[in-house]
């Protein structure tokens, strides 16, 4: 027996009170409590019953009941409620927490909400009276809402005081990582474990059962190319070895470089590796060469130790550096000018290397920081009638919080050191005060542009992985995971993400990977099970791990190994199909980033997939006669102009060598950037489009080219003539042609923000308020609104 939906009795009056407590009292005696779901390693802190869990935006009006636990892994809201709707959302199908689960870590704010105000609960505070609502915020911008209305005032207190305890924790081995670990002898990725003795592994003392995991064994599909987003052989590299970092050396064919071992045992510098690559200058010339003694010596000169290291090399020989400047109080300013001269040195032209100073060109932390709140409060309401208040402005609200100003501000900059490397064949030097924060987000993003390779899934999680989490990027300070984190927490990997995101938008067929891949990302940083995103440097991370009960090195998992979060057929969803339909459908497809952009002025702010409207001009189309020729000429902007066919319209193209192809250089005016609603705005029910948005738009390209890859192997095998029946290839694509999937996740479920929210209105409830023609309206379908009519907007109500 299922207890029903409190529609009825959450706002009753006071002379209903009895009878509704009553009611709630009978149903939990005829229905036993749910109890929670946690996984070995987890235990139970805190429980209450009786609890009332509100959809989201209802007005305190319509939800779920059950009973509300608090873990050492997680805030848990479970209940024997089923409701009539098939659930969709990537909450429900992780298998580590589902879409009631709040991971510890990822609690941003706890308030106490009254008829008239809402007040903030810190970590120390000590509740004493029965808090009758709870509202915990993500750092997702997810909002969960909890009454505490028919529950026992003992339960109420211990349970909210557990979870204002455990959500902020002081050390970071509170982290539930260190008691959640990956077994030493079995794959990750794979368990293949039959008879209940191997199922069983210790961690950490703790017993962990692996089929508790996975709802069913994770099965790897066949796929006819390695190029394609699903699970393959190999692993993501971690760059701990000295042999990840010669692979990287080799694959990008860089020349006079070497791996160096001075940091061994981090003699030189806590942020580095152990293992980096430094240039190794001229080997003829002693002193434009680089030996480890110089860097012993020369690191006490540069902040944290930091010297100069490799990053990546284009084809033309330039190279990519990453250091910090030297310290304030160094007598010898000459080292940066000789590290700079063994640089030049390394340069197959011996060309002088450009240093850029991000300090001047990057916003600082504080202002990521300070622009991420006001777009928090600006995507998370306190109420639907606020978010609606605010439609009329909605734009100008958005352009002041400056996020998309310092989107811009590292799109720009990143594509200037792009250009630089790949047509003045500079090699170029980032140079940040600790080097470890926006050098990281141009780095990537230069490699992004420049390597097709780092916009393929592998590539791009050995990059986050190189730069990133190697590299030294403080991601348990800038993430907040400890508390207090001293003024020092600031979304820097997020913003990374967003700029990714811009360029996913502008070439949306040269990236392996969706944006549903970059969310999800974003939201494993803050589940604090991943060893990947809980430590500020290698160094932190080697002193806590081998602080193992008996003496062991704590092992923890990577957050590369996606099947401990989905089953593969979700996994699905990371793959995008333009990618796919680019590089495997069709072997005459001619590449977007091939053929010059041509502006339209009809296009306006945002389109759609296709927002950069491709044009063939005659210059071009007379070049298809010649296709290598055709292949050397792309758009960038800005460039040279150059006259193309009759019409004399004005085009800006750039000749280049055949090593710079794949070079994407994104539009940064306004118009072409802007706010990633997927992703902040994929918690507000009322603004979802049901059967549209740019997801169902990925549906049917899912399955267009999901029918031609069909088609394909159909005729593969009647022009091998072979009499024997070829099985049938199984589809790498979460639709596909064949509508096996379309009872559940078909047009009448999937929405603008598929897949992480549920799409039936009937069960998430809110203000469906019509916003046909209101600014946010024009704003979500990407018309622009410089040329919308927008008069007749002016007599609507607030």
């Amino acid at each position: 027996m299922s207890k029903g939906t409190f529609k009825s009795y959450v706002n009753s009056g006071e002379s209903s009170k009895s009878a509704s407590r009553n009611n709630i009292q009978e149903a939990s005696n005829s229905t036993p409590n749910p109890e929670a779901r946690v996984i070995e390693g987890e235990l139970v802190i805190g429980q209450a019953h009786n609890v009332l869990k509100f959809d989201a935006f209802s007005g305190l009006n319509s939800g779920i009941s059950g009973s509300l636990y608090c873990t050492n892994f997680k805030i848990s809201f479970s209940t024997a409620t089923k409701p009539s709707h098939d659930l969709v959302e990537l909450d429900h199908k992780n298998l580590l927490y589902k879409e009631n689960d709040i991971p510890l870590t990822s609690v941003e704010a706890v308030y106490q909400v009254s008829s008239s105000r809402r007040r903030l609960l810190s970590p120390n505070s000590t509740v004493s009276n029965g808090i009758k609502v709870l509202e915990i915020r993500c750092k997702n911008f997810k909002v969960h809402t909890f009454s505490f209305k028919f529950t026992q005032k003992k339960e109420n207190k211990t349970i909210v005081n557990t979870i204002l305890h455990h959500a902020f924790p002081k050390k970071l081995e509170l982290l539930f990582a260190f008691s959640f670990q990956l077994p030493t002898n079995s794959q990750p990725l794979s368990p293949t474990v039959n008879n209940s003795e191997k199922n069983h592994s210790k961690s950490n003392g703790r017993s962990i059962n692996l089929t508790k995991f996975f709802r069913t064994p994770p099965v790897v599909p066949p796929s006819p190319t390695l190029s394609l987003s699903e699970e393959r052989p190999i692993r993501t590299p971690q760059y701990r070895k000295v042999s990840d970092w010669e692979a990287e050396i080799k694959r990008t064919n860089g020349i006079n470089l070497r791996v160096t071992l001075a940091n061994q045992a981090f003699k030189i510098s806590d942020s580095l590796p152990e293992y980096f690559v430094i240039p190794m200058g001229c080997k003829a010339k002693d002193k434009d060469s680089l030996h480890d003694g110089d860097l012993h010596h020369a690191a006490t000169h540069f902040e944290g130790g930091r010297v100069p290291f490799w990053c990546w090399s284009h084809p033309n020989g330039s190279m990519l550096i990453r250091m910090s400047p030297l310290r304030l109080d160094t007598p010898h300013l000459d080292q940066e000018i000789r590290m700079l001269k063994i640089i030049q040195a390394s340069h197959p032209y011996e060309k002088n290397p450009l240093t850029l100073d991000l300090n001047a060109t990057c916003p600082s932390i504080k202002d990521i920081q300070s622009s991420f709140q006001k777009i928090r409060e600006l995507c998370v309401p306190e109420t639907l009638k606020e978010f609606w208040n605010s439609d009329p402005r909605w734009l100008s609200s958005v352009e002041a919080t400056k996020w998309l100003q310092y989107v811009r501000a590292c799109l720009s900059t990143a594509a200037y050191v792009a250009t630089t490397i790949a047509h003045e064949q500079k090699s170029v030097v980032l140079k940040e005060f600790t080097g470890r924060d926006f050098s990281c987000i141009i780095s990537s993003l230069v490699q992004l542009m420049l390597d097709p390779y780092a916009r393929t899934q592998m590539g791009f999680q050995s990059l986050v992985q190189r730069e990133w989490v190697i590299a030294g990027h403080p991601f348990l300070t800038r993430c907040g995971h400890i508390c207090p984190s001293d003024g020092q927490e600031s979304p820097v990997f997020l913003l990374f993400l967003d700029c990714v995101f811009q360029l996913m938008e502008q070439f949306p067929d040269v990236f392996e990977f969706t944006d549903t891949y970059l969310i999800t990302l974003w939201d494993s940083t803050h589940i604090g099970v991943f060893g990947t995103f809980i430590f500020n440097n290698e160094k932190q991370r080697v002193q806590t791990c081998m602080r193992g009960e008996d003496g062991k090195t704590i092992k923890l998992p990577t957050v590369w190994a996606w099947t401990l979060q989905y089953k593969m057929e979700d996994l699905a969803l990371f793959n995008n199909p333009l990618y796919v339909a680019k590089h495997d459908v069709s072997d005459n497809f001619i590449s977007s980033n091939t053929i010059g952009f041509e502006d339209s002025t009809q296009l306006g702010c945002n389109p759609g997939v296709y927002r950069n409207s491709m044009h063939l001009s005659e210059q071009t189309a007379a070049m298809f006669e010649d296709y290598a020729k055709m292949k050397r000429t792309f758009s960038l902007q800005p460039g040279r102009k150059k006259r193309g066919g009759n019409s004399g319209a004005s085009r800006q193209v750039f000749e280049v060598p055949e090593t710079q192809l794949e070079l994407i250089v994104p539009r940064i005016s306004g118009p072409y950037i802007k706010l990633w609603m997927r992703s902040y705005l994929r918690w507000i029910p009322s603004i979802h489009i049901v059967g549209g948005g740019l997801p169902t738009q990925y549906q049917q390209q899912c399955k267009v080219v999901d029918e031609i890859q069909q088609l394909r192997d159909q005729v593969d095998q009647l022009q091998s003539n072979s009499p024997s029946r070829v099985e049938k290839r199984r589809s790498r694509f979460f639709f596909s042609c064949d509508n096996e999937r379309d009872g559940m996740h078909g047009a009448d479920v999937v929405s603008s923000a598929f897949p992480f929210t549920t799409s039936d209105l009937a069960f998430i409830g809110g203000d469906r308020r019509s916003f046909i023609g209101t600014p946010l309206a024009l704003f979500l379908r990407g018309q622009s609104l410089l040329d919308a009519d927008t008069s007749a907007l002016e007599g609507l109500d607030d």
